[in-house]
């Protein structure tokens, strides 16, 4: 039988593909068929064949349902059963007696939070990196906290988070330090995220490394705007600064919690990708911001246009200024 996982490359969609195959191993002659790409592919149900699809159990994780709804309906009319868990906007979500949901988009959530009350709290700690990995550090806290965990142990998986989010970002594979799909594998065959950052031979110690020399370029960004409405970031044209934005956006949240935050990058066609935070303190609007540009999209938090043509960045920007003005 062939076992088909959808997720996303970052670190919520590899940490709930962890938790969802500890939890549903796959055995002997069985086959998993690993569909992922960068943080910013997220039309991947529609990459499944009707011959890969045929008769299989499809998982789909931290990817938009309104982003795949055309795979979804195609794939429900040969496979067995299809399970969607996610925290992306969706509208166009439907009921069909082979599809099962669990998508809740507020804000303070994310696929592995989700997943990890839908497992009975089963594998917790790797729900706790999603979230950092994610930004939702406060949330991120209350379970550090219901879990009885250190300092340390605190400081390990938000560290383990963050670096296997920043992994994901990019124009493409070439960008990123790991092929998501290579670092599903790599780290799934650890029973804690506390052994990977202790693992010498794990990723771990490459991303942490790669995540420095990055941060160190970051000085270099041009200010676009900011004032007491905003922050707004042009990055360099180069892989280093694709890899950054997400990671360096939320970070630059966490340090403005009342402004949204706009990470811009370059894209090798021409268009800028664009990141956007919604402000700490007003967690809301950024999938319907982004939405309103062709190729944008995403959570309510954090969202994001994949090809922003240059000449229209005022007008994101002023977009984004205006709706949190009136949000107020």
């Amino acid at each position: 039988m062939n076992y088909i996982d959808v997720f996303n490359g970052d670190a919520d969609g590899i940490f709930s593909l962890i938790q969802w195959r500890k939890a549903h191993p796959i055995h002997g002659s069985d086959k998993q068929h690993l569909v992922t790409g960068v943080k910013r592919d997220i039309s991947l149900v529609q990459q499944i064949t009707d011959d890969l699809a045929f008769e299989a159990p499809i998982t789909v994780l931290d990817v938009s349902f309104d982003k795949n709804v055309d795979g979804v309906k195609q794939v429900l009319e040969v496979c067995q059963s299809l399970f969607y868990c996610d925290h992306h906007k969706a509208d166009k979500l439907f009921e069909h007696e082979k599809l099962t949901t669990k998508i809740n988009t507020e804000p303070t959530v994310c696929t592995g939070l989700l997943l990890n009350a839908y497992l009975q709290d089963k594998y917790p700690l790797w729900a706790v990196a999603s979230a950092y990995g994610d930004g939702l550090d406060s949330i991120a806290k209350r379970h550090i906290q219901r879990l009885n965990l250190n300092d340390s142990q605190q400081s390990q998986l938000k560290k383990l988070g963050v670096l296997v989010n920043y992994n994901g970002y990019g124009s493409s594979v070439e960008d990123l330090h790991f092929d998501p799909a290579e670092m599903f594998n790599l780290l799934a065959n650890y029973e804690s995220p506390f052994d990977i950052v202790q693992d010498k031979e794990s990723p771990f110690l490459q991303l942490e490394q790669g995540y420095i020399d990055d941060m160190t370029k970051v000085e270099s960004s041009e200010n676009i705007s900011s004032d007491d409405k905003l922050v707004a970031l042009l990055l360099e044209d180069a892989a280093w600064a694709r890899r950054i934005s997400g990671t360096y956006g939320n970070q630059l949240a966490a340090k403005n919690p009342d402004k949204p935050v706009i990470i811009a990058s370059h894209n090798a066609e021409g268009s800028l990708a664009i990141s956007l935070r919604a402000p700490k303190n007003n967690p809301y609007g950024a999938s319907t911001i982004c939405s309103q540009f062709a190729t944008g999209g995403g959570r309510e938090g954090a969202a994001g246009v994949n090809k922003l043509p240059k000449s229209d960045i005022d007008a994101f920007i002023d977009t984004v200024s205006k709706h949190y003005l009136l949000s107020k």
